[in-house]
């Protein structure tokens, strides 16, 4: 009966409950081991062994939760291994293309001049362009602000060669970054880095129709700066669906107009290929 007497506390309420003894959770070892021997069917063998396999069970579980435990605790430290890793990945990356693009401004304010006075001329210049055209935000059309940054670069009489290096100043520091990476022939030359910025941030056909219809008037821009957006999302609108003949271009607007007077069930029913519609019945 030593066995009882050295046994765990949680191995003997469990034997209780295999001998169908009733306890209470307060009862100790002492109290637990004289309920064992001095019910009516003890059999100290049978006892023993029943005991022998409920320690065995315990500790096999144990030891399973203890692999487990150690599984969990490698798995977290290879993770955190490989966010550490991919971090100093990013920030030297971070790093290459904050230097790429330290160089290509180097290398495009280099080209703006190299007397004084022609510096001070490219001073005023990126102040002027940067007062008539705010910086460019990612929710925006990148095409339509392209224009609007021509435009302002053409009144200014600014050099195309030179145009680079004033939208790189007007450009979030991810969208620059892009830039960077070109090669430098490549991110020096306004055509290139424009057909860049177009494939890259370019807006959808629907989204297009959408700023065409509701597009407002900005108090600080012109009646024709307004002619120019609209013109802008219009072409936007009708290219990105590939409308080429007046008959598509009279289909389109003719739907367009049905499909705001549609009802909801109908919206509803041609979800999926609603945006993309330019015909109701073809």
């Amino acid at each position: 009966m030593a066995y009882l007497a050295k046994g765990r506390r949680e191995d003997l309420f469990v034997l209780a409950t295999e001998l169908n003894l009733k306890f209470d959770k307060s009862m100790t070892i002492a109290t637990l081991k004289d309920l064992i021997i001095s019910c009516e069917d003890y059999d100290e063998e049978l006892t023993k062994n029943i005991h022998s396999t409920i320690v065995e069970d315990r500790k096999a579980r144990e030891e399973n939760l203890r692999i487990e435990e150690q599984k969990e605790k490698l798995c977290i430290e290879e993770r955190e291994e490989k966010l550490r890793f991919e971090q100093l990945r990013l920030d030297e990356q971070k790093r290459k293309d904050e230097f790429e693009l330290e160089k290509l401004r180097i290398q495009t304010q280099s080209k703006l001049g190299a007397d004084t006075s022609k510096e001070s001329d490219t001073k005023f210049l990126v102040k002027e362009v940067s007062k008539f055209i705010h910086r460019f935000d990612l929710k925006e059309d990148i095409s339509l602000y392209l224009k609007l940054f021509e435009r302002q670069a053409q009144r200014l009489n600014i050099d195309q060669e030179n145009w680079v290096s004033h939208l790189l100043g007007l450009l979030p520091t991810e969208v620059s970054h892009i830039i960077a990476r070109e090669p430098d022939d490549k991110a020096n030359s306004y055509e290139h880095v424009k057909d860049l910025l177009l494939k890259r941030f370019k807006l959808t056909p629907e989204k297009f129709r959408q700023l065409f219809v509701t597009h407002q008037k900005a108090s600080e821009r012109t009646w024709i700066d307004f002619y120019h957006e609209l013109n802008t999302y219009f072409n936007g609108w009708i290219d990105g669906l590939k409308i080429d003949t007046f008959n598509k271009l009279s289909d389109l607007i003719i739907t367009d107009q049905l499909k705001r007077k549609t009802p909801f069930e109908f919206k509803e029913y041609y979800l999926d290929e609603w945006a993309n519609m330019n015909s109701l019945f073809n």
